[in-house]
């Protein structure tokens, strides 16, 4: 296992695994040419301008490629914005991921070689220790457990990088830990800090409800096609001998599938499509089931696992007013507020929201998160596989100029909290439309610290969070200790330890115990400014 990172990685990572883990970086352009007018034509095409000194070479995003099938209603910009000095081009993005493709290959080749000798060694099957990497993962892991411990120098602990980075909390440097997050890209939803919260008892819970307006694979920008006589690494990679395959019609609708609005001359048009020949809507639907709704991944933590415990410890509870009841209270809110699919593939599917002005854009990078104040109630989660203790979370204190979902309320949860009359979600939708603005009408973007933003003035005085644990309240953090965690252990990324029993892992687990769900959960008490709110938007925890 190879870490690629720059050369200014912030731990210390070789060091402090006295030197197992390995480490590398990809470099810069340097070994290039510089290309000039003159000597383009003779330098190969991917090669060319990578020190990006020509403007016109060095960008070739658009915003829409026209298609027969989807019109945006919002006129689309030239080009997506941010195509200023100091960010990298199509080209620098193109030489970088070359050079991981490269690795890949050639570990790849490795590997099927070290498969072909082991093979013809030890016999078939391959036998089970060439399969996997624990073994190295596990000499890395102890030799940083080992290491990483403080050591005395001129009667003074010296603390390593990992443990001035969490200086409260030195375990997380020798665990495994595990997380859910909201920020995108993800790989899977599994992983969705949204799964975690439970439903307040009008069945209402957090999400985002705006939805993409298209779907299906961007058509590639005519001015991104490579030059005649310049090799095309894409085609390349698809080429083969073998015929095209003969599409099956599995998607086919059946009669008792079929909408009950549709027409019987629309029926038989259909029947004709897929009898004839498969349409282009046909196949954007076959490929949306091939790789949409693919199976869900399971791992440490998965949702079907998660949603187990709420109900349970609910049950032996008898709920009032002073109970740990999951409050109506807070929101969704992110840099882009759509329900996407944004896993950093080429099959990403980002932001595609109707008022959009740049759909094509397609960046995955987004900041999400779940908003609340002193009037929202509790937020209640369940961490689903504890087992050493630990459970830190990632907040922002910065993003709280007034939620308007509270803002006509006097009191938490508008006296609501045991309601149980559903809510509507539409109406919830219609909420998330008209009041995710300023005042003046732009956009709410919390996330992002904004110019003049004084931490002092953003936590008043008689700030508190209180923290229950398993129904019961664990802790009420003042406004002092509160902000001692305020400082990013990394850019953007303060944690608070809001539960540490180290006692966990010295319990007796049984083999192959992989911990318990632990319910958490959080609220924000201010007198003086019930509307200020805060954001979690990531959950840490062993």
């Amino acid at each position: 296992p190879v870490i690629l990172a720059p050369r200014l990685f912030h731990f210390n990572i070789v060091g402090e695994t006295n030197g197992t883990a390995m480490m590398a970086e990809l470099g810069d352009s340097a070994m290039i040419p510089e290309t000039t007018d003159e000597n383009a034509d003779q330098m190969t095409y991917a090669a060319r301008w990578l020190h990006e000194k020509n403007r016109d070479e060095k960008y070739n995003a658009i915003c829409w490629e026209p298609r027969s099938d989807f019109t945006p209603d919002q006129p689309q910009n030239g080009h997506p914005d941010s195509q200023v000095g100091w960010h990298p081009g199509f080209r620098q993005h193109q030489f970088q991921g070359r050079k991981v493709a490269l690795v890949l290959l050639k570990g790849l080749k490795d590997a099927l070689q070290l498969w072909e000798k082991a093979i013809s060694e030890d016999g078939f099957p391959l036998a089970e220790k060439y399969w996997h990497v624990g073994e190295t993962y596990e000499t890395i892991r102890e030799a940083f457990r080992t290491h990483i411990k403080s050591s005395i120098a001129n009667g003074k602990d010296v603390l390593s990088s990992c443990e001035k980075a969490f200086p409260e909390t030195p375990i997380v440097c020798r665990v495994s830990m595990h997380g859910y997050g909201m920020w995108e890209p993800h790989v899977s939803e599994n992983n969705n800090f949204l799964n975690l919260i439970h439903p307040a008892p009008n069945g209402y819970k957090p999400k985002f409800t705006k939805q993409n307006v298209y779907s299906g694979f961007d058509l590639l920008p005519y001015k991104q096609k490579i030059p005649d006589g310049e090799i095309d690494v894409h085609a390349i990679a698809i080429a083969t001998t073998f015929p095209p395959p003969e599409l099956n019609h599995e998607w086919e609708e059946n009669e008792e599938d079929a909408p009950t609005n549709v027409t019987s001359a629309e029926g038989a048009d259909r029947r004709m499509a897929v009898t004839e020949k498969p349409s282009r809507k046909w196949l954007r639907e076959a490929s949306e089931k091939a790789f949409r709704h693919k199976p869900k991944l399971q791992y440490v933590g998965a949702v079907e696992h998660v949603n187990e415990v709420p109900n349970k410890l609910h049950e032996t509870r008898k709920l009032d007013e002073e109970s740990i009841v999951p409050g109506r209270g807070w929101y969704t809110h992110g840099w882009k507020e759509v329900d996407s699919m944004c896993d950093g593939s080429p099959m990403a599917e980002c932001e595609r929201e109707a008022n959009s002005k740049c759909l094509m854009y397609g960046a995955n990078d987004n900041h999400k998160e779940v908003t609340g104040n002193s009037l929202s109630g509790w937020l209640v989660f369940t961490v689903p596989k504890v087992k050493e203790g630990v459970i830190l979370v990632r907040m922002e204190w910065w993003c709280g100029l007034g939620d308007a979902l509270t803002k006509d309320w006097t009191e938490v949860n508008n006296g609501m909290t045991l309601d149980e009359t559903p809510y509507n979600d539409t109406s919830r939708h219609l909420w998330m439309e008209d009041h995710h603005r300023f005042g003046d009408g732009t956009d709410y973007m919390p996330g992002r610290k904004l110019g003049g933003a004084s931490i002092e003035g953003l936590v008043p005085q008689d700030f508190k969070m209180d923290v229950a644990i398993n129904g019961k309240l664990h802790k009420t953090w003042e406004r002092e200790e509160w902000l001692k965690y305020a400082g990013e252990a990394s850019k953007n990324c303060a944690v608070w330890p809001i539960f540490v029993d180290e006692s966990m892992a010295m319990r007796d687990w049984k083999e192959g115990d992989e911990g318990e769900p632990v319910e958490v959960a959080i609220r924000f008490r201010i007198e003086s400014e019930p509307q200020r709110g805060y954001c979690i938007s990531h959950v840490y925890y062993a």
